[in-house]
């Protein structure tokens, strides 16, 4: 979906997960945040997944969904940071995209390895579907100093949208404060995103 303008203080979400310990079993946070382009935060959700699960796709829906009318319809993009949380809980962009009917614009401070995501997933028995979504997450595109990946939005315009949410860092604002705040949440403190 190509937005036909971009709104001087168009607003978007921004989800992050909080700090897990790696390769062990229970769950941590996973955290949205609402911010104008003019970085008036505007809401926070917080919700749990499941380490190394695959329940974030249903769980942010939920977490949206459920917060339509003051969260979600006043959204015009969705920022990820990544396609995966709490290790390897993947993403469905596909189911995501189709059932918040927002574009999606997944972002990464650097290229992914490839390479060493598909040797990580070699440990999971679902290895193949996890792979799977990873791949139809679409082609990876660069954005300045960062890489992304959309849907339900053209890459150009994607570069836009990135562009005017990114005011602090090379990160969207919402991803930025997304992060900030899941990691205190998680461990008492915010880490650098």
């Amino acid at each position: 979906m190509a937005l036909p303008y971009i709104k001087e203080n168009i607003r978007a979400i921004g989800i992050d997960d909080g700090y897990f310990k790696p390769r062990t079993k229970g769950s941590t946070k996973i955290v949205a945040v609402l911010l104008r382009a003019d970085c008036r935060l505007e809401g926070i959700l917080c919700e749990e997944i499941t380490i190394d699960g695959l329940d974030s796709t249903a769980r942010i829906t939920k977490m949206l969904k459920q917060n339509e009318e003051k969260f979600l319809k006043q959204a015009s993009v969705l920022f990820l940071d990544g396609v995966n949380f709490a290790g390897f809980n993947i993403v469905d962009v596909d189911a995501l995209h189709s059932a918040l009917k927002l574009p999606i614009i997944i972002v990464f401070r650097r290229m992914p390895k490839m390479r060493e995501i598909f040797a990580a997933l070699e440990r999971f028995e679902d290895r193949n579907l996890r792979m799977r979504l990873i791949k139809k997450a679409g082609e990876i595109h660069k954005a300045d100093k960062i890489f992304f990946q959309c849907r339900g939005v053209e890459a150009s315009t994607a570069k836009q949208l990135i562009k005017k949410f990114s005011i602090h860092s090379h990160l969207p604002e919402p991803v930025r404060i997304a992060h900030l705040i899941a990691s205190a949440v998680t461990l008492g403190r915010s880490t650098t995103p």
